[in-house]
């Protein structure tokens, strides 16, 4: 997979240092429907906006991790898959790493129902459908204090910057 950013404590805090830490690996998705609606998790206990996906657990490989997460996190099952990318964390401040995949998901419509971790409805996690933009305006303009945050954000940020530019070149329009 190509890589789509690189996020350290630098970029994102204006200090030096990385962790060594082992990296958590990730599995995460822009979750489409055929009808042009986008999933976006809301996690009303931090008033955060994400994308939907998760870690990859060490029975698992990256494709089921993602199968997984995008069934519990918005109730759908991953058919059609496309690669997007990765995106890298490296958290001095927090002592932490982290690789991302990220992929385009398509289903076929919004489903009735997800299946949150216990985790996920303590933190009042919720899926939302929205058209594209809404969902990059609802990530994008978040404003946060804690380093974790930014960091959540940056990664989705990276990630949606990059499908954006494919769907224009897919448009011809580059």
């Amino acid at each position: 997979m190509e890589i789509l950013a690189e996020l350290n404590d630098r970029i994102l805090l204006g200090t030096e240092g990385l962790s060594d830490e082992p990296p958590r690996s990730t599995a995460r998705a822009i979750v489409k429907t055929q009808d042009g609606l986008y999933a976006v998790m809301y996690a009303a206990k931090f008033h955060l906006y994400s994308l939907p996906g998760g870690g990859i657990e060490k029975d698992e490989d990256t494709l089921t991790a993602l199968r997984r997460e995008i069934y519990e996190e918005t109730g759908c099952t991953c058919d059609l898959i496309e690669e997007l990318g990765i995106v890298t964390e490296n958290r001095k401040s927090l002592d932490y790493t982290q690789i991302n995949h990220y992929y385009i998901v398509t289903v076929p419509q919004v489903p009735r129902e997800n299946h949150l971790t216990a985790a996920e409805k303590a933190n009042r996690t919720e899926v939302q459908w929205h058209p594209l933009m809404d969902v990059v305006r609802l990530i994008k303009e978040q404003k946060f204090d804690r380093i974790q945050q930014k960091y959540l954000q940056a990664r989705d940020v990276a990630a949606l910057n990059a499908y954006c530019t494919t769907l224009v070149t897919a448009k011809g329009i580059l």
